[in-house]
Formats: structure tokens, sequence, C-alpha cells
């Protein structure tokens, strides 16, 4: 069932993704400008490894803000929060002046960003309903590539017209204008109707589902919503505490966090974050001046942003998994054949521009499937765990996540630097290893609302009251209330 007002509510949060992919995106072309070059002294392959790492290591910090913030004063404020901290981090990277403060800067928006990366996820689980949750939850990835397409063409804009510092300056500058435009759309959001119920505002939460709703559904509907949402909380209240150490006492709720945190380490295992913090480094390591690169990097961002549309329409009509599955064998297979037709020509007098273009057309192939990946990789957490441990979940897998990606993020340029696309070889491994893992142990979550998924897992103690392909009376519901 459509909800026009969910989709909304979604669409204005998704501006906190749209700021990650503006910082994926704004570093990559950011390295190799010729002025950052200059004011910084042609920085090493370590400082560079540093100054892309810094987003991450405060990536796992900034992402237990999700359960601190979030879980105690509501997934909107958590919103908030974040974005004012994402922020000052992007003011810090405009006006550095010298190495250190760049980092600090990459770190502070690391924190931010991370905050609302782990909360958006959360929020849009909780106020789409099951039919299109896939999609909304799905606008997250879409919106990081909007971002990255964005940052790329800000890249190349800044590039090709200024030639003072304004080269790098401006792109990072304009990292704060979406995050910005989310700190005033946080004041008209809805909070999450789960949030409220958990904290007893019953009334608020009723009338927020009407909103959400409207007119695609009745009382009936509504109210079988509400009432599967309280008692499911409360079964949740009385079965356990869900204190930091309970989450790991309970087989099923550490099945799920092994499941989740599992998801964002294979995730930094395709190599994304070496291919995307890196990609104008990498199309320049292959011959192209700092002009093509530039140019590759833009083609790169706009081609995220086509096939993102295309995976968050196609996101509510395939098996999560098998998109999973499907998604790693073929970022395996990409930066397999990059990475021998680089050790065969690479060498060579003359260069074969025909490898030379295959080479790039692998990297573009290996977006077309991070995308889907990546969209999941968001996506699934937040709907695989229950309300009681969602936020501090989700705060774990984001965290787990950054973790991930500052380790490939530190070694990457020094790996390339040493042994070349050899490197790839590491990531091509994880992607198989990754679909395999998928394959036996990931259950499916499409579909299901949030309280089935409990099912799934073993979890749910009450009875399920909401029927979408039916029209169940009130008295039914009620009845079904009383007897849960």
């Amino acid at each position: 069932m459509f909800s026009f007002a969910s989709f909304i509510c979604v669409l204005g949060a998704s501006l906190s993704a749209v700021g990650l992919g503006l910082d994926v995106g704004m570093i990559s072309s950011t390295l190799v400008q010729p002025t950052f070059l200059t004011t910084f002294d042609n920085p090493s392959a370590p400082q560079i490894g540093g100054v892309v790492a810094a987003f991450s290591a405060g990536g796992a910090i900034g992402a237990y803000g999700c359960a601190f913030v979030a879980d105690r004063y509501g997934r909107v404020k958590g919103l908030l929060v974040g974005a004012i901290i994402a922020i000052i981090g992007c003011a810090l990277q405009a006006g550095a002046v010298h190495i250190a403060m760049l980092i600090v800067g990459r770190l502070i928006n690391g924190i931010g960003a991370a905050q609302l990366l782990a909360v958006f996820p959360v929020y849009a689980s909780e106020v789409a309903p099951p039919s299109i949750r896939g999609s909304l939850g799905g606008l997250q990835m879409l919106m990081i590539e909007m971002g990255i397409f964005l940052a790329t063409a800000a890249g190349y804009g800044f590039g090709v017209h200024f030639e003072d510092t304004s080269q790098w300056r401006g792109p990072l500058a304009v990292q704060a204008i979406p995050i910005s435009l989310l700190v005033v759309i946080t004041f008209f959001l809805p909070e999450s109707p789960r949030w409220l119920v958990s904290k007893g505002k019953e009334d608020e939460a009723r009338r927020i589902l009407f909103r959400l709703h409207g007119a695609s559904a009745n009382n009936t509907f509504i109210e079988g919503e509400f009432l599967e949402i309280k008692d499911q909380l409360q079964a949740e209240r009385e079965a356990f505490q869900p204190t930091w150490m309970e989450i790991a006492r309970k087989p099923s709720w550490r099945r799920r966090v092994i499941l989740v945190c599992g998801l964002q380490v294979f995730s930094q295992l395709t190599g994304v974050n070496c291919v995307q913090y890196y990609a104008a480094s990498i199309y320049q390591k292959l011959g192209f001046s700092t002009f093509d690169s530039l140019v590759l990097n833009l083609i790169y961002g706009a081609m995220g942003l086509v096939f993102g549309m295309f995976w968050v329409f196609a996101m509510d009509r395939m098996p999560r998994i098998r998109i999973l599955i499907i998604g790693e064998l073929m970022m395996g297979a990409a930066l397999l054949v990059q990475s021998v037709l680089s050790a065969v020509y690479a060498d060579q007098d003359v260069v074969n521009k025909n490898a030379l273009n295959a080479q790039v057309a692998m990297f573009f192939v290996f977006n077309v499937f991070f995308v889907a990946v990546g969209m999941l990789s968001w996506l699934i957490p937040p709907e695989m765990c229950p309300m009681a441990i969602r936020a501090k979940t989700n705060s774990i897998s984001v965290s787990v996540n950054n973790i991930a990606g500052l380790v490939v993020a530190e070694v990457s340029p020094i790996a390339l630097a040493a042994i070349g696309f050899k490197f790839f070889y590491v990531f091509v491994a994880a992607d198989i290893i990754a679909a395999l893992v998928y394959y036996f142990f990931y259950p499916e979550t499409s579909k299901l609302t949030l309280e089935e998924i409990d099912v799934l897992f073993g979890d749910q103690l009450v009875e399920h009251v909401i029927q979408e392909d039916k029209d169940v009376s009130k008295a039914e519901v009620e009845v079904s209330h009383q007897e849960a």
C-alpha cells in the first residue's frame, strides 16, 4: 500500500545521505586537484590515507549517537544533532590551512555523518509501510549516489574553472548545503510512531499513523497497525530490558547483530572505499590526465545515480538475498577482469587503448552492482532487528562499517603504490566468500512487516492483526488485541 506522506518524510530525511555521498565523491576529486597538492606539499601515501580514513574513524564513534540520542530523544532529534555536527566538520575542511586541520575536519564530519547514516534507515524503516519499505529504505543509497554525482560534478566544475584553492575548498564547502537544509526540515518531520509508542505517547503515535497513511488506509487498518506495534513492544519489554549486554546474551538478538555486522564488513570488503575514494587517483595511475580523470570520475558518479534509480524501483520486486549474491559475484568478476588486464598490459611500451578502456569499464560495472549491495547494507540492518534493539544494533552496524572502511581507506593508497592492481585480488576473494555466506546464512526479509520479521527469528510473542489484502472488521481487531 503506497503512502505519499511516508515517501515525503523519508525523502526529506534522506538529505542526510546526500551529505555522505558528497563526502565520498568530493574527496576523490579533491586528492588530484593541483592546488590541493601544492597547498599541502604533495602529501605522501600514508598522509593521503590518513585524510581519507579520518572520516571513517569519526564514523566509528559517531554511529553510537543513534543509540544514545535517537533512542532517548527521538529519531528526528537524532537527525538534527548529527546534521549540526557534520556542518561543523564541513566548515573545518573547507577552511583547512594545514593537513592536521583537514584531518580533524574530516573526523568531525565523520562523527556527524555516521550518526545521520545510523538514524536515517531506522527512521525510514519505522515510518514506511512494508509493501514499499524496500523502495523507501533504498532511497538512502540513491541519495548517496546523488551526492556522489553532485560531488564529482562540483569537483570537475571547480577544477576546470578555478586556478586557486577554490579548486578544492569550494567543493568541500558544498558538502554543507544539503545538511543545512536537513536542519530546517527536521522541524517539520513527524516522529516515528514506533518510538512514540515505546515512550508511552500513544495518542501522538495514532495521529502520526493517520498522517502517514492518509486516505490510503481505513481506520481498522491503522488501528490494527497501532495495536501490533504496541503489543510487540510490550512483549519485548517483558522478555528483556534491551541493554548492550543483554543484546549479546539473547541468542536470537546476538544472531541478528552478527548477521548485520557481517553484512557491513562484506560491503566494505567489496573494495568500494578503494574504488570510490581513490577513483580519480586510480585513473591517473592508469595514465589519464587530471582533466580526463575528473571527467571519468563525473561519469562514474552519473552512472551510480542512474542505476540507483533502477535499484530503488527493483528493490521490492526481487528477493534481498538474491540481489546481494548476484551483486557480490558481479563486483568480484569486474575487479578480477580489471586486475588481469592491468597485469597483462601494464608493462607494454605502447598503451593499448582498448585494454585501458576495458579497465575503466570494469569500474563502471563494479559501480552498477555496488549500488544495489550498498543499498541493502543500509536497508537490511534496521528491518532485521526488533524495535527494542533497533537503534543500538544500527549503531553497531554503522560503526562496524566505518571501522572496516577505515582499514580499507588507510591501506589502499599504500597497497596500490606497492603492488598496484594486484591488491584487487583481495577484494575478489572477499566477494566470493560473501556470496557464499549470504546464500547459506542470511534469511529473506522482503515483503514482511517489521513484526513479522521477528517471527522469522523466533521472537514474536503476539498475534498479528494487520491484513493488507483483507478487510478486517474493527471488532476482529479488538478481539485479536484482547487475545494477545
